[in-house]
């Protein structure tokens, strides 16, 4: 569309900024909710006495609402809008959380830790979308690396909300911590998250014109006098069918298959590394630091994506990532021995890992027409969810058997290798079918003028 091209072909206003910056400060809610129990695990299971088998499934609780959330409220997204969703998903996340600080027994805890999961998965790829959204195209890329890096910082939070909390109050209450912070955010976003222009143009709810013109005057643009016309194929195609089917389906399966397996890989490490510090060393507050530093390196690598989309491509971006951490994660098996090497490798672990999911982040929205996009980031941000709620349960169920966590590490380096040939092969479909490229009016090269031969999707990053 005429209007969505120049929006995002011209310098992104102050009205852009903000509300790119509360999806930002939202996707802190996602880190700090899967870190904040893998930070509470060693007291956890000291004081309910829970075995490797049962924790990992403690761990998982919150991946597995976050994917339901993915599956089931995501793809609401296009059909009542981004910010809707967003707003009464962020409710359901704030209620689990503060469920949580009253959890008396594990099924308890289970319970609220799959509620807070539904409420954090339903609005994590629907904030994906509208960040895309509203970024420029020149921009799109360094954004998304920056929102990726939400995760990571609200994982650091909540290791250093740990460090100061657990000691003195108990487990218990670094819930609490995320709970209040959940609510502030959700008082924040009430009040500066925007509305998906793509949404209100593309689905046309009640008075969306008036709501358009709204957002324009907002963004310092002169109103419309009618809505744009559709395009015959966004008028006439299903969201689900245009996901799952011809070349863009094939291209949907391949982007879920690597994925499901970077955040397999990084879902393991980030739950899992104090745990087998502190059962490694005897020293629990050793296994929290370096769980802080393997996120404090995913915050550098998401900024590191960031920085580097700016002059390439994120496909070529994303196939070195996963490469690298496939590599680092073998290096940091062999490194368990001597803890501060270890710690040394967990920051590059970190970095490289959290480049590449954010390179997934980046690639995704492109694939798909406004119309589809939250159903399909949805659809593929649960299927990385369902792979993130087995590692840990796997990885439970491998120590439980005899395994050592030097051959774990070696273990997850095996997908982080599969993930680089589906990328690659992803990279292979979108030359070879262009004309499947929804994305039509915020793809493309960014810096110069693009190939014909080119897909239109990477420009989504």
């Amino acid at each position: 569309m005429d209007l969505l091209s120049d929006i995002r072909e011209s310098p992104m206003t102050r009205f852009q900024v903000v509300g790119i910056a509360v999806a930002l400060s939202l996707f802190f809610v996602d880190g700090i909710d899967v870190a904040v129990m893998s930070y509470v695990a060693p007291a956890l299971s000291r004081e309910w006495e829970t075995g490797p088998v049962l924790l990992g499934y403690l761990l998982s609780a919150g991946l597995f609402g976050m994917a339901a959330g993915s599956f089931l409220l995501t793809p609401l997204a296009d059909r009542i809008g981004r910010r809707r969703l967003t707003l009464a998903s962020l409710t359901v996340a704030t209620i689990g959380s503060a469920l949580c600080v009253v959890a008396a027994d594990v099924p308890q805890l289970v319970a609220f830790r799959v509620l807070t999961g539904i409420g954090v998965g339903g609005m994590m790829a629907n904030l994906n979308v509208l960040v895309s959204e509203y970024a420029s195209n020149r921009r799109r890329g360094a954004i998304i690396g920056l929102y990726s890096a939400g995760y990571p910082i609200g994982a650091t939070l909540g290791g250093l909300a740990a460090a100061l909390v657990i000691p003195t109050f108990g487990w218990h209450a670094l819930f609490a911590v995320a709970a209040l912070l959940s609510a502030v955010l959700l008082l924040v976003s009430a009040v500066l998250l925007p509305e998906s222009l793509d949404y209100l143009l593309t689905r046309r709810p009640r008075n969306a014109l008036a709501r358009v013109n709204a957002i324009l005057v907002r963004m310092r643009r002169e109103p419309i006098m009618q809505l744009p016309d559709l395009p015959i194929m966004q008028g006439t195609r299903s969201p689900w069918r245009e996901v799952l089917t011809g070349s863009v389906g094939v291209r949907t399966v391949l982007l879920w298959i690597g994925y499901s397996l970077v955040l397999a890989a990084y879902y393991f490490a980030t739950t899992w590394i104090p745990k087998i510090l502190a059962g490694t060393t005897g020293n629990d507050a050793l296994g929290v630091r370096v769980g802080l530093v393997f996120n404090i390196g995913g915050i550098a690598g998401c900024l590191l994506f960031g920085a580097l989309a700016l002059r390439f491509r994120s496909l070529p971006i994303l196939v070195g990532a996963l490469t690298l951490a496939a590599v680092a994660f073998a290096a940091f098996g062999a490194t368990l021995g001597a803890p501060g090497v270890a710690a040394t490798v967990a920051v590059v672990m970190g970095t490289v890992t959290a480049c590449a999911v954010s390179g997934f982040y980046a690639i995704s929205p492109g694939l798909y027409s406004p119309r589809a996009r939250s159903t399909g980031m949805g659809l593929a941000i649960g299927v990385g969810r369902v792979a993130s709620i087995l590692a840990p349960v796997v990885v439970g169920y491998l120590l439980n058997g005899g395994l050592t966590p030097r051959d774990l590490f070696l273990v997850f380096a095996a997908p982080l290798v599969a993930a680089v040939l589906a990328t690659v092969a992803l990279g292979v479909s979108q030359r070879r079918h262009p004309a499947a490229t929804l994305m039509d009016d915020t793809a493309g090269e960014r810096r110069r003028a693009p190939d014909p031969r080119t897909p239109a999707t990477d420009g989504a990053a």
